[in-house]
């Protein structure tokens, strides 16, 4: 009897370390989510183009709007050096921005409303040539067509992807690797430390914790297709 109570003590023992580790690694892996996607998040402004719907016409359509808009602003644009200063020109110029969209829809022919906004959103997985932005709340300069259920097009107003192949050139790494931590880049480019995790598995970690946060978000702001 006197054994028994002894591993009835020694498994509870083992249960009990095993959820406390259990508990640890999940509370860590957390905060650890959360701390690589906000320095991400906290230094890049996304843009986003949302389609009036799927048909071939309305996607034809946002490709043109997206086009008109960064052909227009490239000069404004492509040369901010921080996200602030960024930031605060887009601000500036958002009425510019929507009156030069509806300039286009109205050479077209049509009669689409267009929508240009700053504001956070909600975006799942994003691959941008070799990097991998994982799925969060991010800011962005979003440009709604008509009902805006379409596919939409993205890429980063800062730093500027937009303007420039970031993804291939040694400067637009360099310039993306100075905006965030190192660890940060190491996530958004799968690069692996010296030790520990493999950059996939840190990648998968952020992924799945922020995906679970997703439904913090209210519907309008979510960037889902």
């Amino acid at each position: 009897m006197n054994r028994l109570r002894k591993e009835v003590k020694i498994l509870a023992l083992s249960l009990a370390l095993g959820l406390v580790f259990a508990i640890s690694v999940a509370a860590y892996s957390y905060v650890y989510s959360v701390a690589v996607q906000e320095d991400i998040a906290s230094n890049v402004i996304r843009f986003h183009v949302q389609a009036n719907s799927d048909s071939e016409a309305d996607q034809e359509i946002k490709d043109i709007v997206r086009d008109e808009l960064l052909s227009e602003f490239e000069g404004i644009f492509n040369q901010i050096d921080n996200v602030k200063e960024s930031r605060q020109i887009i601000k500036n110029e958002l009425p510019a921005i929507q009156a030069h969209a509806k300039a286009t829809m109205q050479q077209l022919g049509l009669d689409y409303e267009v929508d240009a906004r700053m504001e956070r959103v909600f975006f799942p997985t994003k691959t941008y040539g070799e990097l991998s932005f994982p799925p969060g709340v991010y800011e962005a300069l979003q440009i709604t067509i008509g009902t805006g259920t379409g596919q939409n097009w993205w890429c980063l107003m800062f730093p500027p992807l937009c303007f420039v192949d970031m993804t291939s050139t040694d400067s637009g790494r360099q310039q993306l690797a100075d905006t965030v931590s190192d660890e940060s880049f190491r996530l958004l480019t799968h690069q692996e430390e010296g030790s520990g995790a493999t950059a996939e598995v840190r990648f998968r970690v952020v992924e799945w914790w922020q995906s679970r946060r997703r439904n913090d978000v209210q519907p309008s702001h979510l960037a889902g297709r």
